[in-house]
């Protein structure tokens, strides 16, 4: 997939400036458009609880003072946003007003802001989200990106700029749906990559499509694929598969997000909630 359509959502944080260049050198890169996404909260989900006893001059007042800071920290973003447009040399327009070229825009809307990432996420290649600080349970904009868009999203680390094309990349493989989604997504990527490793545990090397089976495709797509097997008898699953593509030198990780059920996930813990809280690489989660 080409990445011709990126969103960002974005808020003020210490980790605003390097999202932005993230994402606007991968449009750059891709003479793609990004979205950057800014959600305003409703006025009436400021204050939840009517029975808080607040006078109504009160309440008015909270609410003037939340729309008061949110418009000024939009108007923050937005001009760091336009600085650094001029220096990647990205003309700020609408996606319409492109025309296939290298674009970029702020858009700013009100309403639920997981909701409106799950919406807006559907029409992107790419959705991109910063690694987060807490991961029990995931923070739930990334559950939107990934859950309700059926998106790619790509984990990129904070308070770092990746602006150069992942070249060792890994994959990893357990033969579930969401793994094949996340292979057939990214194709076009894979066959761009120097080396591209498929990596498994040993024991499901038994099982029928199995990591040979999966590097087989890939090869026949002309992707530069072998397979790279771990043991994780010692270890959770997550950690042996972020052991294994450090030990290949990989840049990237692809990885099908949530393949277990929720509630089993929540029960046994995940690969995906291992690799939110520890990964040193990039990952690209498909669902």
């Amino acid at each position: 997939m080409a990445f011709k359509t990126i969103l960002l959502p974005i808020r003020e944080s210490s980790t605003a400036d390097s999202l932005m260049a993230t994402a606007i050198s991968m449009a750059v890169r891709n003479d793609g458009h990004l979205d950057l996404l800014y959600v305003q909260n409703e006025s009436e989900h400021m204050i939840p609880f009517s029975s808080m006893g607040l006078s109504d001059s009160m309440r008015k007042t909270i609410i003037k003072s939340a729309n008061e800071s949110a418009h000024k920290e939009s108007e923050g973003l937005k001009q760091r946003f336009a600085n650094l447009c001029e220096k990647y040399s990205v003309p700020i327009q609408s996606r319409e007003e492109g025309n296939g070229k290298v674009s970029a825009n702020f858009l700013e809307r009100t309403g639920q802001r997981d909701e409106l990432i799950g919406l807006y996420g559907r029409l992107a290649d790419l959705i991109i989200v910063p690694q987060p600080i807490k991961t029990t349970p995931p923070p739930s904009s990334f559950e939107a990106a990934l859950r309700e868009s059926g998106r790619p999203v790509l984990m990129a680390q904070r308070n770092s700029v990746l602006d150069i094309p992942g070249k060792r990349l890994a994959i990893g493989w357990n033969s579930s749906k969401e793994a094949a989604q996340a292979v057939s997504s990214m194709l076009n990527n894979l066959k761009r990559a120097d080396k591209v490793f498929v990596m498994s545990s040993e024991d499901r090397m038994e099982q029928p499509v199995n990591a040979q089976d999966a590097c087989i495709y890939l090869q026949r797509h002309g992707v530069p694929a072998e397979p790279a097997l771990f043991n994780s008898k010692n270890m959770k699953t997550g950690e042996a598969l972020l052991a294994k593509a450090n030990e290949m030198e990989c840049d990237r990780l692809i990885v099908g997000g949530y393949s277990r059920p929720k509630l089993r996930n929540i029960i046994m813990g995940s690969v995906t909630g291992h690799l939110l809280a520890h990964a040193k690489i990039p990952v690209i989660f498909i669902h």
